[in-house]
């Protein structure tokens, strides 16, 4: 008997066509869902209204970043942009919180290396991915 190639079944072609393109979709992503800012031993931060706040160590998000801009409603997870006009993820704006540098060259001077790292050291970039408001 010859050999013959095997032949598939139309329906699992198409099943494996329909996982492979779910799999190369887009990454979910848990920017913009809710969490939670923490203080230094974990209690949740009351907010100030006005104030911007940024919780970097959060392990609620995927960067580590959680944020409260003024009207943006509950904290939410973000991340890092390069600058205005840069893309971000779910309906998100690349824009520079207004982060006092006074303070952190205070904090800078006021605690070691190691514990200014540990609370700073994420922070790379003013910029980050927020809430339009």
């Amino acid at each position: 008997m010859p050999n013959r190639p095997a032949v598939r079944s139309p329906v699992l072609l198409l099943t494996v066509c329909a996982a492979l393109s779910a799999a190369l979709a887009c990454a979910r992503t848990d920017l913009g869902s809710t969490c939670h800012l923490q203080d230094a031993v974990g209690a949740e931060i009351q907010r100030q209204p006005g104030r911007e706040y940024l919780y970097l160590g959060s392990s609620e998000c995927g960067s580590f970043a959680c944020l409260a801009t003024p009207g943006g409603g509950a904290p939410y997870c973000s991340q890092s942009c390069s600058g205005v006009g840069a893309n971000c993820p779910a309906g998100l704006t690349c824009a520079q919180l207004s982060l006092s540098s006074d303070y952190l060259t205070i904090m800078q001077h006021r605690l070691s290396v190691d514990e200014y790292q540990a609370l700073f050291g994420q922070l790379g970039s003013p910029f980050y991915c927020v809430r339009s408001q």
